[in-house]
Formats: C-alpha cells, sequence, structure tokens
C-alpha cells in the first residue's frame, strides 16, 4: 500500500506526504515484523502500555537463528527502501519519486524473506533472499515499475 501510495505521484511528482507515510509504514512494518513476542487471542500486545501479567517467553534454542535471520532480513528491507523515501520527501520530484517507487518494488523480496524467516525457517528465507540481487540487476535492464 505505501509504494501504491508513493507511485501515484512518479509521473508528475507532488507532496512529500505520500513517501514520508511510506517512510513510516516501513519503520513500523520493520519493528512488526522483527517482534518476537507472541500475540495471544484476547490479550493486549506487550508492547503496549500497561500493566504486563506475564513476561514473553525466549525463544527456544532451536529459534534463535531464524530470529537472527528476521532481523537481518528486516534491516536489508528497512535499507532498501529508507534511503529513496528519504530523497523522494525531501524532493519530491518525478526522477526520485521513480526511483523511491522501484525501491518499494525492489524491496518486497526482502520483505517476503524476512515473513518467511519468521514462519518457515531460515533456509526458505535465505534462498528467497538469494532473489534480491537478481531482481536488482532485472531492474537496470527493465523498469520494475
Amino acid at each position: 500500500m505505501a509504494v501504491t501510495t508513493v507511485s501515484r505521484q512518479e509521473a508528475q511528482g507532488g507532496s512529500p506526504l505520500a513517501p514520508l507515510a511510506a517512510l513510516a509504514t516501513t519503520a513500523l512494518l520493520t519493528r512488526a515484523v522483527t517482534n518476537r513476542r507472541p500475540h495471544h487471542r484476547g490479550a493486549a500486545p506487550h508492547d503496549l502500555p500497561g500493566p504486563r501479567a506475564t513476561r514473553p517467553p525466549e525463544p527456544a534454542p532451536g529459534r534463535k537463528p531464524a530470529a537472527h535471520v528476521t532481523t537481518v532480513l528486516a534491516a536489508a528491507y528497512a535499507a532498501t527502501t529508507a534511503r529513496p523515501y528519504f530523497h523522494a520527501a525531501l524532493n519530491p520530484s518525478p526522477p526520485l519519486t521513480q526511483r523511491a517507487v522501484g525501491a518499494g518494488i525492489r524491496a518486497t523480496i526482502p520483505l517476503q524473506a524476512t515473513l518467511a524467516a519468521r514462519s518457515k525457517g531460515p533456509a526458505r528465507a535465505l534462498l528467497i533472499a538469494a532473489l534480491a540481487p537478481l531482481g536488482a540487476r532485472f531492474a537496470k535492464k527493465v523498469s520494475v515499475t
């Protein structure tokens, strides 16, 4: 949704609000996917203010590599989008907005890898992440937008 919002301005440029909103969304999404604390139905999430009835359990020893891979891939997702969104917010010209849209599209690979690390484990996540350089190479030949 963030990429689509920014892409609506890519031909003519426009307001810095869309890239700023996309940047904030990226930050919130990065935090959400790296948060390993469980959210139980009917219970408040642990990161909201208020009393805490229970302490979140530590990850199982076998899950620690997945947590590290998740964190690294989430950082790659944020790094792929942060700079172009920030530049488009500072100067919402068509070229910088188009660059931000392309970065947002390419960032779906590390985002999907992050989600895979959380649910399927680090092996599948790294397989998906290995597609990012291929996507970057194809983006130089064919417009991703």
